[in-house]
């Protein structure tokens, strides 16, 4: 087998212990080597594993169904920038989704300089664009009308109006 920690100094409950050294020592490596352009993009992929694992996830809709999840940040020509493994059900707290705490955990380092993030649904919401508006950055993606704290006068408004008006 194939070890980058030592089985002994696991500490309880941390799940990521055997893998995070290679983690630490991989994403320095992406951003010293991938230059971000304006655009960035996050998006979730998986990586194919099917043993027995308390994190191991399904998602219906990827080519590898069952796997350990990594939601990544990613430059053009989809090179990896940033990574977080996602190990655990996270929770909501002090008013921050967790889909919230993920961009702002990827973008950290990126934050106020203009750039602008590509998102999917189900990171993309009014309050995430209000955020990093505040942080110089530019939110671009597809808006779930049920997405919970969305405000009425958004999810109401015809598209038609909002072209037409001056």
């Amino acid at each position: 087998m194939w070890h980058f920690a030592d089985n002994a100094a696991c500490p309880p409950g941390y799940r990521l212990h055997k893998v995070q050294i290679l983690s630490s020592y991989l994403v320095p490596k992406y951003q010293k080597f991938n230059i971000p352009s304006e655009t960035v993009y996050i998006d979730e992929t998986m990586v194919p594993f099917r043993e027995r694992l308390k994190f191991c996830q399904y998602i219906k809709g990827k080519r590898h169904k069952f796997g350990i999840k990594i939601f990544k940040l990613c430059v053009n020509g989809g090179y990896t920038y940033n990574m977080k493994i996602y190990c655990d059900k996270e929770s909501e707290n002090d008013g921050v989704s967790v889909a919230d705490k993920v961009v702002l955990g990827l973008m950290n380092n990126l934050l106020d300089s203009g750039r602008t993030l590509f998102t999917d649904n189900w990171y993309t919401s009014v309050g995430l664009a209000r955020k990093l508006a505040t942080r110089g950055t530019h939110l671009m993606g597809t808006l779930r009308s049920n997405r919970k704290c969305n405000p009425k006068n958004v999810i109401t408004a015809s598209l038609t109006n909002l072209w037409h008006r001056k």
